[in-house]
């Protein structure tokens, strides 16, 4: 009888993979992918501190602005004083406005203004001016500090403690006040300027000539004292919006170093993502006795080679 003819074995079938087997494969994926994450997220973080340093810049500039204001004006302040002074000594110091002013029209609408400047040219004005409390204690903290020249450091961890919405909320009162007052006293120093300009007014053939002179230059000197007087209230308003400035750079710095710190962990975080994917794929293709394993080691051996080399010599 012919022999049967052998079948053919069927190959014996694949062990089912285990999950780790599984989840081996996908790992490299995943922490390239978590790598990139971090990359963007670091470089996020970057953009935000360069963003706060170069708004601590701006208001640098402002702040700078304000003390620069604020001198001129404490400088035009002494030259009144000093004109004053002068002048009162021309005058033979006689008093002027001390015993008020004459209204031609109470009822007029320029009354209270004219009421007002009087008692301004006899010494007693402008009011005292003041900026708004500041409430919050951390900014309290912080302009003291600032006022007293503390060290940098301590200066930006006090900053780190006051947030964005009270430091604007508190230059936004500032100017606010600032304004305010201006346009509260602008109405009185014109009339109190009308009020000179009427009695400086001397005809050469004017009656007692000797003594209408004496009289105008008087006036003239209790106008500069109430510049003087105006220019050291105005001063001193803007060096108060000047620290606020000041303080609102050392908050913008210290957020700016909050970010930069930020993205610095989020480049580490990323730099250990792509270790582990680099370190998982060369374990997956060691395993599979790929040749792209070789090819891989020696790109990471060049990598290291290349970055040390710019490290150290460049």
């Amino acid at each position: 009888m012919p022999a049967a003819p052998e079948t053919e074995s069927a190959p014996p079938p694949e062990e089912p993979k285990s999950l780790l087997d599984r989840f081996g494969a996908a790992f490299p994926i995943a922490l390239t992918a978590i790598a990139t994450a971090f990359a963007g997220m670091s470089t996020n973080e970057l953009q935000q501190a360069m963003f706060w340093r170069s708004a601590a810049a701006q208001d640098q500039a402002k702040a700078t602005n304000q003390w620069t204001l604020a001198g001129f004006k404490r400088d035009r302040s002494l030259i009144m004083q000093s004109t004053a002074a002068t002048l009162h000594a021309q005058a033979g110091y006689a008093a002027s406005f001390r015993g008020g002013d004459p209204i031609s029209s109470a009822g007029s609408p320029d009354a209270a203004d004219h009421r007002r400047a009087v008692d301004w040219l006899a010494g007693k004005g402008p009011p005292p001016a003041k900026l708004p409390d500041v409430t919050d204690a951390q900014l309290k903290d912080l302009l003291k500090a600032i006022q007293e020249r503390e060290p940098e450091g301590d200066l930006l961890k006090k900053a780190a403690r006051v947030s964005q919405a009270t430091i604007n909320a508190a230059i936004d009162e500032a100017e606010k006040t600032v304004e305010r007052t201006d346009r509260e006293w602008d109405p009185t120093i014109k009339a109190a300027a009308k009020l000179i300009a009427g009695r400086t007014e001397v005809k050469p053939d004017a009656p007692d000539r000797s003594a209408r002179v004496a009289e105008a230059t008087a006036a003239q000197a209790a106008g500069f004292e109430l510049e003087q007087r105006r220019y050291r209230a105005e001063a001193t308003l803007n060096q108060g919006v000047g620290y606020l400035y000041e303080a609102r750079v050392k908050v913008s710095t210290a957020e700016s170093d909050r970010h930069r710190e930020r993205s610095k962990n989020f480049f580490y975080a990323m730099l250990a993502a792509q270790v582990g994917a680099t370190i998982s794929s060369l374990a997956l293709a060691r395993r599979k006795k790929s040749a792209l394993w070789l090819l891989a080691g020696l790109s990471g051996v060049v990598a290291v080679l290349i970055g040390g080399y710019v490290y150290v010599e460049m």
